[in-house]
């Protein structure tokens, strides 16, 4: 006979969840970049003639790369503000903490995707930089419990029952 599989998850699991949420998003950007720079090297860009947009696309990068980040912070700080301050029980709070991540990895893969998607069209590595720093930015918020502990600023138990 099957045993019925139980729908509770501890907060240890659901962050463990997030962890592996977190990892399949950064490393599936991170062997696009790979296989960018490989293909690129490979077979050279795709349309040198873009090259003379270089500046122009690279303001436009650099723009478009900060309004993401800085509206991926708001709205994650602010999903992290409602979850910290609602009366919620702790796997919920983990779960909003987890979709305010998904949101802001989404928002800051935008510059990234664009970023490589041009990178391979001119050759230019000024693009890959653009991705790799918004790779880093992504990776500073890395799902581990010390920082969902200061984020969620958790009491006590709440840290025990993470543990």
């Amino acid at each position: 006979m099957s045993q019925p599989v139980s729908s509770v998850k501890t907060p240890k699991k659901s962050l463990q969840g997030t962890l592996i949420v977190f990892t399949s998003i950064v490393s599936s950007i991170f062997l696009f970049m790979v296989v960018a720079f490989i293909v690129s090297q490979a077979k050279g860009p795709l349309a040198p003639a873009l090259n003379k947009y270089h500046t122009g696309f690279s303001l436009g990068m650099a723009a478009l790369s900060l309004a993401c980040l800085i509206t991926a912070k708001r709205i994650f700080n602010k999903a992290i503000t409602g979850a910290k301050n609602s009366l919620n029980p702790l796997n919920d709070k983990l779960n909003q903490h987890r979709s305010a991540l998904v949101r802001y990895l989404v928002i800051c893969e935008v510059p990234v995707v664009l970023s490589v998607i041009l990178f391979m069209l001119t050759g230019n590595f000024v693009f890959q930089v653009y991705a790799g720093a918004s790779l880093g930015f992504m990776l500073a918020m890395t799902p581990v419990r010390r920082r969902i502990i200061a984020e969620l600023e958790l009491d006590g138990q709440q840290q025990k029952e993470l543990a």
